[in-house]
C-alpha cells in the first residue's frame, strides 16, 4: 500500500501559480489528538492547490479545542475530524456541535477513524451530516489529494449558491424599494453580487476588485446613475471621463443589445423603451471560459431589461409626482401668490416627517401630497380669494368650504399620494385643541400628515408677504408658533420644526419669493 507521507504521483495544479494569484488561501482544520496525523497531513498536502489557493491549517488536538476554533473562524473549508478523541464520541459530538449549534452547513466534514468498529460507518452517515467517512488507514497520499478537491469543489459551490441568494435577496428588495434614495444603489450592488457568484470569484476579490457601474444616455450624453468601488463617488458624472476610448465608442454607435469584452473589463449596452440606452460596466472580470462568458452577457442581457424597466416605472411615478405638485402651484398662483409657497410647504413638511419618525416612504408621499392642502380653493370665487382686507362673516363661511371641496375632488382616488392629499386637505384647519375646522377634530383624531402640514404652512405663511398682508418679523412668526404649541398645533410638531429651525430656514432660502412688477 501506498505510503501516507508521500508526495502524489500525478500533479494535479502543476498549471496554477499561487505565488502569483495572491489569493486567500482554503482554511482546513485538522482534528486528531495524535500530532503525527496533523504532520504527515500537512506534508502530503504540502504542494495542493486549488483554483490557485494553496491552503492553510488550524489544528485542534480535542472536541473541545475544535469548537473553540469553529467559534473563532467561519471560513474553515473543510474539516478532517478523528472520531475517538477524550472520549469515544468526541468526533461526532463536534461534528453535531457544528452542524446544529453553529448552524454551519457549508464546511465539508469528514470522518476520520483508526476504530471503525467504534463508530459504524452506516450508522453515522445516517445519523450525523457528515460528507465522507475514511479509516486513517485509507487515506493514501493520493486519496488524501482527492478527497480534498471533491470536499474543496463542493464547498467552493455551496457558498457560490449562497452568494447567488443573498445577491438576488438584494436585487429585488432593491426593485422593491423605489422611494429609497440608495435604489439604483443597491441594484447595482445587488447585480455584482450575482456575477460574483456565477464566476466562483472569491469573497476577497467581490469586495477589493469587482467594481461596477450602471449609466443611462439620453441625446448623447452618457452619465453615470449608480456605482460601486471606485465609481460609488462618480454619481452623475459622464462616463466619458472614466471608460475606455472602446467602450465609449460602442455606447455612441449601439443600436441593439450588444456587449464588449477587454482585458478585465465588460460592458453591456441595450436601448431601452423610450429611446434611451442603458449601460452596465464591470471591471476586475479575468479571462473566463466560454459557459462562463456566455452567462455574463446573458446575465447583464437581462439585467438591462430588469433595469429599463424598473427606469420606466420611477419616470411613470416621478410624472404623477410633479403633476399633483403643479397642480398645487396652480391653486397658489390663481390665489396670487407664488408657486414657491408650495415648494417650502412640501419640503419643510417632509422634513418634519422624517424628524416625527416617519419612514422615507411615507415622508416622501407627505412631500408630494402636502401641496394639495389648498386644492380647494379652486371652488371659492375670486372677490373672496383675492379681497386684500378682512372677509365679512359670510365670506369666512364660503372660505372655510375650500376644506371640504379639496376632499371631495381627491377622497375617492386609489392612489396614495392623492388620498394623502385628500386627507390633508380636509383637516388641515383642524386645531389640536378641537376648535378647528370643518369637523372640530382634535389631538391625534387628526392625522399626523395634516398636523404635520398645518405647521409647515402657517409658519411659511406668516413669514412671507401675501395679498392680504405683509410678511411678520421671523421672531414675532416664532413666538407665535410657540404659544398655538397645544392649541393651534401639535406640541410635538412645533418641537419638531425648532429642532430643524436651521434647515427650515435654508428651505425658504431657496425657494424664496420672487414678485414681478403687477404683484403687490
Amino acid at each position: 500500500m501506498e505510503d501516507f507521507i508521500f508526495a502524489p504521483e500525478n500533479d494535479y495544479s502543476k498549471d496554477e501559480d499561487p505565488k502569483a494569484s495572491g489569493k486567500k488561501p482554503w482554511r482546513i482544520a485538522v482534528v486528531d489528538d495524535e500530532e503525527n496525523i496533523h504532520k504527515v497531513t500537512k506534508f502530503a498536502l504540502s504542494d495542493f492547490t486549488f483554483e490557485g489557493r494553496r491552503l492553510e491549517f488550524v489544528d485542534a488536538f480535542s472536541g473541545e479545542e475544535a469548537r473553540r476554533i469553529f467559534k473563532d473562524y467561519d471560513d474553515i473549508a473543510v474539516v478532517l475530524l478523528d472520531v475517538v478523541m477524550e472520549s469515544e464520541h468526541a468526533g461526532l459530538d463536534t461534528a453535531k456541535f457544528i452542524r446544529e449549534e453553529l448552524k454551519n452547513t457549508s464546511t465539508r466534514i469528514v470522518l476520520r477513524t483508526g476504530q471503525p468498529g467504534q463508530a459504524p460507518e452506516r450508522e453515522v452517515i445516517s445519523e450525523y451530516d457528515i460528507n465522507d467517512y475514511k479509516e486513517k488507514t485509507e487515506l493514501t497520499s493520493r486519496k488524501l489529494y482527492t478527497l480534498m478537491y471533491s470536499c474543496l469543489r463542493s464547498y467552493r459551490d455551496i457558498l457560490a449558491l449562497d452568494e447567488s441568494r443573498k445577491g438576488l435577496e438584494r436585487v429585488i428588495k432593491a426593485s422593491k424599494n423605489i422611494y429609497e434614495k440608495r435604489f439604483l444603489d443597491e441594484f447595482t450592488a445587488g447585480v455584482l453580487q450575482q456575477i460574483t457568484s456565477i464566476l466562483h470569484i472569491d469573497e476577497s476579490a467581490f469586495f477589493g476588485k469587482l467594481e461596477g457601474l450602471t449609466a443611462q444616455d439620453h441625446d448623447g450624453e452618457c452619465r453615470i446613475v449608480a456605482g460601486t468601488g471606485m465609481f460609488s463617488p462618480k454619481v452623475g458624472e459622464t462616463v466619458s471621463t472614466h471608460l475606455d476610448s472602446d467602450f465609449i465608442e460602442l455606447i455612441k454607435n449601439a443600436n441593439e443589445s450588444q456587449g464588449l469584452h477587454k482585458d478585465e473589463k465588460y460592458l453591456a449596452v441595450s436601448k431601452g423603451q423610450d429611446g434611451q440606452k442603458n449601460i452596465l460596466y464591470l471591471s476586475g472580470i479575468k479571462e473566463q471560459n466560454q459557459m462562463d462568458e456566455h452567462l455574463i452577457e446573458l446575465f447583464c442581457d437581462n439585467v438591462l431589461v430588469a433595469f429599463d424597466n424598473l427606469y420606466l416605472k420611477d419616470q411613470l411615478v416621478e410624472t404623477q409626482k410633479e403633476l399633483v405638485y403643479r397642480l398645487g402651484e396652480a391653486v397658489e398662483s390663481r390665489s396670487r401668490e407664488t408657486g414657491n409657497h408650495v415648494k417650502r410647504v412640501a419640503a419643510i413638511s417632509r422634513l418634519l416627517g422624517l424628524a416625527m419618525g416617519m419612514t422615507e416612504a411615507r415622508a416622501e408621499i407627505l412631500h408630494y401630497a402636502s401641496p394639495l392642502h389648498d386644492l380647494g380653493k379652486i371652488g371659492i370665487p375670486d372677490s373672496v380669494l383675492n379681497k386684500p382686507g378682512k372677509l365679512t362673516e359670510d365670506e369666512w363661511d364660503l372660505m372655510k368650504k375650500h376644506a371640504r371641496i379639496g376632499h371631495q375632488l381627491l377622497g375617492d382616488s386609489k392612489r396614495e399620494i392623492l388620498r394623502a392629499g385628500a386627507m390633508i386637505s380636509l383637516q388641515h384647519h383642524e386645531k389640536w385643541d378641537g376648535s378647528g375646522y370643518p369637523e372640530g377634530l382634535k389631538g391625534e383624531e387628526i392625522s399626523l400628515e395634516a398636523r404635520i402640514t398645518a405647521v409647515a404652512d402657517v409658519y411659511d405663511a406668516l413669514a412671507s408677504d401675501r395679498v392680504y398682508k405683509p410678511a411678520w418679523p421671523l421672531e414675532d412668526v416664532n413666538k407665535h408658533i410657540r404659544e398655538q404649541a397645544g392649541i393651534h398645533f401639535d406640541p410635538r410638531v412645533v418641537d419638531a420644526l425648532f429642532s430643524k429651525i436651521d434647515e427650515v430656514t435654508a428651505i425658504r432660502s431657496r425657494y424664496m419669493d420672487k414678485f414681478s412688477g403687477d404683484e403687490v
